[in-house]
């Protein structure tokens, strides 16, 4: 987030307005009761946002009345915290903010008569008015969507609250709002603060205390809703954790115990509708705080059910898998094996298998299988036909579980399914291979009891596990459709080369940068591109700034490399239309729509202006590094890959790097091969990016593809390009380019 302005930011003696508001959330954190909260915010109100008075109405028990808490005593937040009680039915600016959840500003006196009117119940009250402010502010306080109270701000000038403004003050509503409900839950437990430090939110399942030796010594009303157990006090709850991570988590607890530390585990808990996740924390009470070594009294702890955060880390991370997978798959069997093994690994089958035809007409089926012990066979279909396999897919699949679901299928195709019941199969997924053009075949996933995606029941599969299941499918056809057409295009390949090489990248006074781009095919042309475009001056010290893009089109050859022209093109005109993230990838997402192509594209696209200000959005890409306040990954919000539904764009990194700093883009050929996974790839190039990373950028790319592909751009290369000059010549899985800024 940009430093924002406010009335005492300028002031040569204050602190920066992000440390102030670091400084809040801190204090918020450790407030233990609402007039510790309130005081905090008031505070932060007053020396960020510059405003006159501050006020924090909090809905009483009744719901039908907002009342003022003021500061606590001794405070130096003299006149700030004034107001009277409002009623939620009133015609005033707080209640409207309380009833409709959003925030309410008013520009001057004359908007304030214009929408609420004058006397009483109405408008603001006198005393406020008496103070002579002439612009508002009031923001809901929100806590697990559940209206707390309102924040109210009243400013001396007219206008209020500026963009930065209402940045600020919408965090601390935010903050707020946590802490008062985070504080009352306190209260009404009526525990001490040091036995409820590890509350750090609102929401937790359960908040239990035990004893060592004894074990749970609370009612756990959460764990009991959610597994029917009624037995949790000493170890039953133990009974309900899954075998193979009880293990572990006692092995914390008592490790905990030795080093008398904070324990942190997750652990499958086996629910009434399926397992589920919980992560648990707990904290040891000593019996003396100031002695380090002084003897545990008890623990205290919180329980979170976080099995919907887990499953959607996981599916995405499959999903990433496979794109990564097939990025790197060079033809028909390499994609086929890609496959299988992506369905073992990220979708919690036990066999998978993909029919497709290999043949004109309505026979020539091929299964194509992989079990456990990964190897492919490949198995002739005679008697099923290509209209059959459709028709049991059908547009959003097809999930048979146990003898019931097996006999309810065609005759043709059910003693496959029976042979896998015979192995222990208990339920199936049987999913379209389908494009937006053809239908290729079908995906068989087949589970065994526990091996549910969404662990959970097979039969109770929601419909968020299934359409995880349904995009498997379509990437991987997409992948399988592809490849076939690529190795149709081959002969154009070459051609397209030389019309698609990258330009030079444009001079820029403010920035050092260099580039190598070269597909692993050597002469042909792939679907990676980076590139610097200048934008229309914005806002900002002199309002310089330029588009940061890297772009992957899965896949090389003709198809690929006439798929990253289009989107090239696209790119550079939405980014002079709105050069804003979220504008960009959206309008990306429309003409994907709107084309009606299939193919996966993925790309990092950031605004970088001179005084370093970065907003950095991806669709589906790796995340870029920088030395900026020591080297790192960014932590770009990830999205997902273009023309991909479900994403709003929303996320948006918003950093500032420092002076000085270096950023560098890449696409995935950098890091992985067909020997060295993401993660491993991602790790190597972070760390030989530390050793480098106050270079040149010819000398950070240099390095970087020197040692991850074994050649790459030396110093004093003008640019890397498709032609070998600072490209890679080395024989790599996959296409690379990288990209290196750094900040004059």
């Amino acid at each position: 987030m940009d430093p924002v302005g406010g009335g005492n930011v300028d002031s040569p003696t204050a602190p920066p307005p992000l440390e102030l508001l670091h400084r809040t959330a801190a204090e918020l954190a450790a407030a233990l009761d609402v007039r510790d909260a309130v005081t905090s915010v008031l505070r932060a109100g007053r020396e960020v946002v510059g405003t006159n008075t501050c006020g924090v109405t909090l809905l009483d028990e009744t719901g039908t009345l907002l009342v003022p808490t003021p500061p606590r005593d001794g405070s130096d937040l003299a006149g700030l915290g004034t107001g009277v009680p409002v009623p939620l039915d009133s015609a005033t600016p707080s209640a409207e903010a309380a009833r409709t959840l959003r925030p309410v500003l008013l520009r001057d006196r004359v908007e304030l008569a214009a929408r609420f009117g004058q006397g009483p119940g109405r408008g603001l009250n006198d005393t406020v008015l008496a103070l002579g402010e002439h612009s508002w502010a009031m923001y809901p306080l929100v806590a697990r969507g559940r209206l707390v109270g309102v924040l109210r701000f009243g400013l001396l000038r007219e206008g209020s609250l500026d963009l930065d403004e209402q940045l600020v003050a919408a965090t601390l509503a935010d903050q707020c709002a946590l802490a008062v409900e985070r504080a009352r839950l306190l209260s009404e437990a009526r525990r001490s603060a040091l036995r409820y430090r590890t509350l750090a939110e609102a929401g937790s399942l359960d908040v239990f205390t035990a004893r060592p030796g004894e074990g749970v010594t609370s009612e756990l009303p959460g764990w009991t809703a959610l597994t029917g157990r009624t037995d949790v006090r000493g170890h039953g709850w133990q009974a309900d954790v899954h075998p193979e991570d009880l293990p572990g988590a006692l092995e914390r607890l008592r490790e905990g115990t030795r080093e008398r530390s904070t324990v942190r585990f997750r652990v499958r808990v086996r629910a009434l509708t399926g397992w589920r996740t919980i992560a648990a924390v707990a904290v040891p009470v000593l019996a003396d705080p100031a002695d380090p070594a002084a003897g545990i009294v008890e623990w205290v702890g919180s329980l979170d059910d976080v099995t919907d955060r887990v499953r959607t880390r996981a599916q995405t991370r499959t999903l990433h898998a496979l794109t990564a997978a097939l990025a790197t798959a060079g033809g028909y069997e390499q994609v086929l094996d890609a496959v299988l093994h992506a369905c073992l690994d990220g979708t919690g089958a036990v066999r998978a298998v993909v029919t497709v035809a290999e043949g004109q007409g309505e026979s020539g089926l091929v299964a194509h299988r992989m079990g456990p012990d990964r190897r492919r066979t490949r198995l002739e279909m005679p008697g099923v036909t290509r209209s059959g396999v459709t028709a049991l897919a059908g547009d959003r699949g097809t999930f048979p579980v146990a003898a019931s679901g097996v006999a309810a299928l065609p005759a043709d195709v059910r003693p496959y399914f029976e042979a896998g019941a015979r192995a222990g199969e208990t339920s199936w997924a049987v999913l379209p291979l389908a494009t937006r053009t053809r239908r290729l075949g079908t995906l068989v996933l087949a589970f065994t009891s526990g091996t549910d995606p969404a662990d959970r029941a097979a039969d109770e599969r929601e419909d968020e596990d299934r359409d995880f299941l349904l995009t498997f499918a379509r990437q991987a056809a997409t992948a399988l459709d592809r490849v076939q057409l690529l190795e149709q295009q081959r002969d154009t390949a070459t051609v397209l080369a030389e019309a698609l090489r990258p330009g030079p990248l444009p001079e820029v006074a403010w920035l050092a940068t260099h580039r190598v781009a070269q597909t692993s095919a050597g002469v042909e042309v792939g679907g990676d591109w980076a590139e610097l475009i200048p934008l229309p001056a914005g806002e900002g010290p002199d309002g310089e700034r330029v588009a940061v893009v890297l772009g992957d089109v899965m896949g090389r050859g003709a198809r690929a490399a006439t798929v990253m022209g289009e989107v090239r093109t696209q790119v550079r005109t939405l980014a002079h239309v709105d050069p804003h993230p979220t504008a960009v990838l959206r309008g990306l997402d429309a003409l994907a729509r709107a084309g009606g192509g299939e193919d996966l594209v993925t790309i990092f696209y950031g605004v970088l202006g001179r005084d370093g200000r970065l907003l950095a959005a991806s669709a589906g890409h790796l995340p870029p590094l920088t030395c900026s306040t020591g080297p790192h990954y960014l932590d770009v919000p990830p999205g997902v890959p273009v023309g991909v539904e479900g994403d709003p764009r929303t996320d948006v990194l918003d950093v500032r790097l420092v002076p000085g700093s270096a950023l560098v883009v890449f696409s995935d050929g950098l890091v992985e091969t067909r020997t060295r996974s993401l993660d491993e790839g991602l790790a190597q190039v972070l760390g030989h990016f530390r050793e480098t990373a106050r270079g040149t950028p010819a000398g950070i790319v240099g390095t970087l593809v020197d040692r991850m592909v074994g050649t790459g751009g030396r110093d004093g290369d003008l640019d890397g390009d498709l032609d070998g000059d600072g490209g890679v010549e080395g024989d790599v899985d996959d296409d690379v380019t990288v990209l290196a800024l750094r900040l004059r």
